[in-house]
């Protein structure tokens, strides 16, 4: 199994809006939030000890904050500035999984498995998307013009070992046969529970995780 590949990238305007979130809503509202995150992530609440562990599951929570309970249009102090930069990465945004069709010195071509759309992302630095090879499966959330085909995104993606590709696969052709695009949005996230879950009990076989009956 080759190692997890580093994709530090975090969108500028996606930073922008969750500062905004942790300086405006409420400490208790925010906990509430977490608790219904990990519910559906199916993960307990106890922070990892692996610190890079810790803040992609802090960017995968205000992900869902930010898109999935668009917390922005709840916010009365957002500026305009703000509101356009919401407005902006909200019209563009497009969360899928997507399996790399090309791999290269100036980015990737993703495919995403349940629609079929293709993305190219542009390399913005050297070390972008080290360690990411054709064939592999990554689960993220886009942002970019439709019309200037490029995109970038928002946050780092959850990426899924070739162990599992035939269980994602599986998954995916039975939401397509049912034509089921909002479960499988909402199984995306159980999907990113069980790549934390691989990371944290990273002992277990993985077979036991990536699983629809998974205890773990």
């Amino acid at each position: 199994m080759k190692e997890t590949p580093s994709l530090g990238l975090i969108h500028p305007e996606f930073e922008s809006l969750v500062q905004r979130i942790i300086q405006t809503v409420d400490k208790d509202k925010l906990a509430e939030l977490r608790k219904d995150f990990h519910t559906r992530l199916r993960i307990t609440l106890t922070q990892p000890d692996n610190t890079e562990l810790v803040e992609d599951l802090w960017d995968f929570f205000y992900d869902w904050c930010v898109f999935e309970q668009k917390l922005p249009e709840m916010l009365e102090s957002l500026g305009p500035q703000d509101q356009d930069i919401w407005s902006h990465v909200k019209g563009g945004s497009n969360r899928g999984l997507y399996s790399v069709a090309r791999a290269n010195d100036t980015g990737l071509k993703l495919k995403e498995l349940y629609t079929g759309k293709t993305f190219v992302i542009k390399k913005k630095a050297s070390n972008d998307f080290l360690g990411i090879d054709r064939g592999d499966i990554i689960e993220g959330r886009l942002v970019g013009e439709e019309k200037e085909k490029a995109f970038s995104f928002v946050r780092r993606p959850s990426y899924h070992p070739t162990e599992v590709h035939a269980y994602i696969k599986g998954k995916v052709k039975q939401f397509k046969k049912s034509q089921d695009f909002s479960t499988y949005q909402s199984w995306l996230w159980l999907l990113v529970g069980m790549y934390l879950k691989h990371r944290i009990y990273n002992h277990m076989p993985i077979e036991k995780i990536y699983d629809d009956n998974s205890r773990i």
